[in-house]
């Protein structure tokens, strides 16, 4: 199949150290061309200086290509007017800026704030804390079991009570291109604030303002081929003018007294303090970018989500999410009987980059009834032979996890024949025929044998009752659900039961817990966890996120043990 991707020009993929990653977190954030990463090293080369302040020629000539990028920006999007382009430092700062400023602002008594199930928390947080402010509601756009809008009850929501509308253009969890227009006609017609977020959309589609009408749109660069800590805020210069200010400081002000201050008009009335220049003008080169390969972006991207799509829909375990119509080129889906994230850690062993978990949506994956899916979001330097080895990889993960159920099953039948189980629970402080959990993991060479290993010692634990899995008990800050159970004893021992809802995970906190099990309090309050795993072999296998997360864990354990030295 003929290479239309643009990955030649992306150094990231250049690099040994990337030689063998597959990146498929573009949703998250983009790798940058080589025309990005050179504008940022050339600004610190022979541009560094502030800009709006002072009146030397470089001063001079850095604030002009700084005001340019806002041109560009405006042209990029459609607006009519540079004021109407204020830069933050993304789309969330820029949701919050709008949210705080109305949060100043008056509402009619039981007015109502229209949100969809789809939302990304940045898209909800903010107001909440605004409709707490004010005394509003939060309506809710339902969706179907797969994530879909039902636009009819939707719409339905949508009445004079309605203060603000906002809607995220595309859903970061599910790749759905969402029907906004109807809502932002109704808005319009009934005179309502209304509110686009278009980071997911910016990299993927045109964005036309004029053509949604809306209020505001926000964006942030990075998810566009731009530096991080970049973003846009889009608005009609009447809602601008409406607004009041957001931060206060140097920049934003016209005069300044001790008993008063005057501000500046859009858009230097929100960019109070030294902006992220060299970002800035980076963004401007990724538009650039995005501008100048339009077409070839839109035909490659959809070439690869038509080839994904078709690859994923032919394996039977397979569950998709989101409009399977009306889509950018991301896929979220779970796997029927596993655990996306045993998945996802299968996956990742074999430098496969992807997303496992609620995406910052987790009312969504509440409605949906998911702990998580697992999404892969392509970008245009992305190609079909990493799809077919993801999907390669795919297979023999859910063959692998299908599997160890039934070694499981062949443990289980030779317990209760009588014969040695594989493993013992270390907390019955049972005398054990085959090695400690750690020194098989230790043992162990290459990843197969690793996983088995872990998904052998998942087995060794006595698992909670559902009733036992509460708020209390939950750990947070784990990839997974994850539930701790401590007791002591009167000789000061600590027991604990643990349970999380990936097998590997299991497997993972049955040798964390070993060397501390039934141990005294002073003993485990002094553990040295990460010492431990690096002893073993088995932080290589981890990643920073899954490593937190058993981190959390024994911080948990700890804090208790201290608590009853």
């Amino acid at each position: 199949m003929k290479d239309t991707s643009l990955r030649h020009l992306f150094p990231f993929f250049k690099q040994t150290e990337n030689a063998d990653l597959i990146y498929f977190d573009n949703a998250a954030t983009t790798q940058k061309p080589q025309k990005v990463l050179a504008n940022i090293h050339d600004y610190y080369l022979v541009k560094n200086a502030n800009v709006h302040r002072s009146s030397f020629s470089l001063a001079n000539q850095t604030t002009a290509e700084f005001e340019d990028a806002r041109v560009y920006v405006q042209k990029f999007i459609g607006a009519k007017h540079k004021d109407q382009i204020v830069f933050t430092k993304g789309a969330t700062e820029s949701i919050n800026l709008v949210a705080k400023s109305l949060a100043e602002m008056d509402f009619p008594a039981g007015g109502r704030i229209l949100l969809s199930a789809t939302e990304h928390h940045a898209n909800i947080v903010p107001w909440q804390v605004l409709a707490n402010k004010k005394n509003l509601q939060i309506d809710v756009i339902p969706v179907n079991e797969f994530g879909v809008w039902d636009q009819q009850k939707g719409l339905a929501l949508l009445t004079d009570k309605t203060c603000i509308v906002s809607l995220a253009l595309v859903s970061n969890a599910l790749g759905s291109i969402q029907p906004v227009e109807p809502f932002l006609n109704k808005a319009r017609a009934l005179n309502i604030i209304s509110l686009i977020d278009a980071a997911q959309a910016v990299a993927h589609l045109p964005i036309d303002v004029n053509k949604l009408d809306c209020d505001f749109l926000v964006f942030s660069g990075h998810k566009a081929f731009a530096p991080t800590g970049t973003g846009v805020l889009y608005g009609k210069l009447t809602a601008l003018q409406k607004l009041p200010v957001f931060l206060t400081g140097g920049e934003m002000v016209k005069s300044v007294d001790f008993d008063s201050a005057t501000y500046q008009s859009s858009p230097l009335k929100f960019e109070a303090g030294t902006p992220h220049i060299e970002g800035i003008l980076a963004l401007k080169e990724a538009l650039q970018f995005i501008d100048s390969h339009r077409s070839q972006i839109i035909q490659h991207e959809m070439a690869l989500i038509t080839y994904l799509s078709a690859k994923m829909q032919s394996i039977p375990a397979v569950i998709l999410y989101g409009d399977q119509d009306n889509r950018i080129a991301t896929v979220s889906f779970t796997v029927k009987g596993q655990d996306s994230q045993d998945i996802g850690i299968l996956l990742g062993e074999q430098g496969i980059a992807l997303r496992v978990g609620h995406h910052c949506a987790m009312p969504l994956m509440k409605r949906l009834n998911l702990s998580g899916t697992i999404r892969v979001s392509l970008s245009c330097y992305n190609t079909f032979e990493e799809i077919d080895f993801f999907i390669a990889r795919l297979n023999e993960a859910i063959g692998q996890l299908q599997h160890s159920e039934s070694a499981k099953a062949d443990i289980q039948d030779k317990d209760n024949s009588g014969n040695t189980p594989a493993s013992v629970n270390p907390a019955q402080g049972e005398s054990k025929q085959n090695p400690m959990l750690a020194d098989s993991i230790k043992s162990a060479r290459g990843w197969d044998q690793v996983f088995r290993q872990i998904m052998l010692a998942g087995k060794s634990l006595n698992r909670l009752a559902e009733s036992e899995k509460t708020a209390d008990s939950e750990v947070f800050g784990c990839e997974s659900q994850v539930w701790l159970r401590c007791q002591i004893s009167p000789s000061k021992q600590l027991t604990f039961e643990v349970d999380a809802s990936s097998k590997i995970v299991r497997g993972l906190l049955a040798i964390v817990l070993e060397p501390i099990q039934n141990q005294r309090a002073e003993f485990v309050s002094a553990f040295d966890y990460k010492l431990y795993m690096s002893d073993i072999q088995l932080d290589r296998h981890l990643s920073e996120s899954r490593g937190n997360g058993l981190a959390a864990v024994i911080e948990k354990i700890q804090h208790y043990a201290i608590q009853n030295s």
